[in-house]
Order: structure tokens, then C-alpha cells, then sequence
């Protein structure tokens, strides 16, 4: 009993320990972004502002065009999300329930894209979106990134849980494959979809290299990119960079407490499958 009882401390000590080493960044963003130039370095730190100075907000976000770069995140996140979770879930799907010639070496050139950097096929990507003329458009921004491997994988092993019989009652019943998927895999695969969405619409959220080689218009600038050209300008002003963080930060805040329950059981159960 006192074993357990001091393996559960332990535990929890440092998961305590990595919560607060994690939020501490966090804790000053916030705390930066409403406080005034002159209190943002002081030593030692003011962990609280001496007053909630909304003007930092203000000026940043009206120093550019933010509202046009967040609607741009967006518009790209969204759509690449949605392309994500239809894709992966359908490759998931045929690599969990399909038996065919190549499947499992398939499998495996998927995975090992993994270990492939965006940096190394990012100038053929441009070079082909370029030529289709796409520059400066919503498909050049949104297609590159709508499949990822990480998503056929977490598609695939939470698949592999769901019994056979299901699916072969549906084909009985005279069930095309596109009404299997959305009608039986979809509602049964919530969580694992809901993984995909939240992996997908980060890493597009964040994405800057691409929007970077693609983009060169203000007007279709994403908001990293909006970020990114603030932070660079002569005069910097840390504490409306942290205002213009924050501001961009939230989306995802929003969006994983959306759905930060199915989030975290597909996460845990897609790590109990066997292929």
C-alpha cells in the first residue's frame, strides 16, 4: 500500500512539474501582452501586469490587416482539416479492413514519409504548384497540406478495433463502400476523427515555411506570416507581439476544448491496436 501510495506521488509530482514548466511560457505571453513597454523586462519578473492595457490589443491588431490574415488561417485550416479527416479515414479505412497485392509495403512508403522533412520536397511542391499557376490562391495554399501520414496511421489503428461484422453486415444490406464509410466507420471513429482534425488544423495553423514559399501577396498572407512580418518591423514592441500571440493562439485553444474529449480517447485507444 505505501508503495503504490508513493509511485502515485511520484507520478503526479511530475506530471505537476511538466504542467508548470509548461504553462510558465504561456502565463508570460498572456501576462506580456497587457502590460506596458517599459514593465515587460523588469527583474525580477512581474508575473501580474500592473493593469489590464487593452491598447496593446488595439494597436497591434490594427497595425495590419490581422482580421484578412485570420481569415486566411482559417479559410486554409478549415478546409485542409476537412480534406484531411475525408482522406485519411478512407486510406485508413482500406489499409484496416482491405485485403490486397501491396498492401503492407504501401503501408509501410506511407510511414516512411514520416521521416521525410517538408524542407526537402518543399521546392518540387512549389515548383509544381507553380506550374499549375496556383501562386497566391487558396488551392496552392490548402492541398499540400491536406493528407498527412500521421493521419492514415491513427485512422488505420483505430480501425483495426472495429470488427469485421459490422462492416460485412453493411455490404449485405447492399451498402456501397462511400455509405459504409460515412455511415458505419464515421460514427463509430469519432474519436480517432477527431484526432486527425485537431493534428491536421494545428499544423496548418502553424504552418509558415509553405504559406511562405507560396504566398506573396498581402492579401493572402496567413496569419503566422502577419505575425512573423510585425515581429520584424523596425521598432518591436514586445508586449503588443505577445498581444498579436494571444490573439492567434486562441483558435486553437477554442478548438481543442471543443473537442478535447474524443481527442484524448482517440489518442489512447489508437495506441492499443495491433496491426
Amino acid at each position: 500500500m505505501t508503495k503504490n501510495v508513493l509511485g502515485a506521488v511520484v507520478v503526479y509530482g511530475v506530471l505537476v512539474l511538466a504542467t508548470v514548466l509548461t504553462l510558465i511560457p504561456v502565463v508570460w505571453m498572456v501576462s506580456t501582452s497587457f502590460k506596458t513597454p517599459e514593465h515587460v523586462f523588469t527583474y525580477p519578473i512581474e508575473w501580474l501586469p500592473d493593469g489590464l492595457h487593452w491598447e496593446n490589443y488595439v494597436t497591434a491588431l490594427t497595425a495590419r490587416p490581422f482580421g484578412l490574415y485570420l481569415l486566411n488561417s482559417i479559410v486554409q485550416s478549415t478546409v485542409s482539416m476537412v480534406i484531411s479527416v475525408v482522406l485519411c479515414s478512407a486510406a485508413g479505412y482500406s489499409f484496416a479492413h482491405f485485403r490486397y497485392r501491396g498492401q503492407d509495403v504501401m503501408f509501410i512508403i506511407v510511414l516512411s514519409t514520416l521521416m521525410i522533412p517538408f524542407e526537402v520536397i518543399a521546392v518540387p511542391l512549389y515548383l509544381q504548384i507553380h506550374l499549375w499557376g496556383w501562386d497566391n490562391t487558396y488551392p496552392g495554399l490548402i492541398l499540400p497540406t491536406g493528407l498527412t501520414a500521421i493521419g492514415i496511421f491513427i485512422m488505420r489503428q483505430y480501425l483495426l478495433g472495429i470488427p469485421s461484422d459490422f462492416i460485412e453486415s453493411a455490404r449485405i444490406d447492399g451498402g456501397s463502400e462511400i455509405q459504409i464509410l460515412t455511415r458505419v466507420i464515421w460514427p463509430l471513429s469519432t474519436p480517432a476523427l477527431s484526432a486527425v482534425a485537431i493534428f491536421t488544423f494545428v499544423y496548418v495553423w502553424n504552418s509558415y515555411l509553405w504559406p511562405l514559399l507560396v504566398v506573396n501577396q498581402d492579401s493572402m498572407r496567413t496569419l503566422p506570416l502577419g505575425m512573423a512580418l510585425f515581429a520584424n518591423e523596425l521598432t518591436v514592441s514586445y508586449n503588443r507581439i505577445m498581444a498579436v500571440a494571444v490573439f492567434g493562439a486562441l483558435p486553437l485553444v477554442l478548438l481543442f476544448l471543443a473537442l478535447q474529449r474524443n481527442f484524448v480517447r482517440g489518442i489512447a485507444l489508437t495506441g492499443l491496436r495491433e496491426g
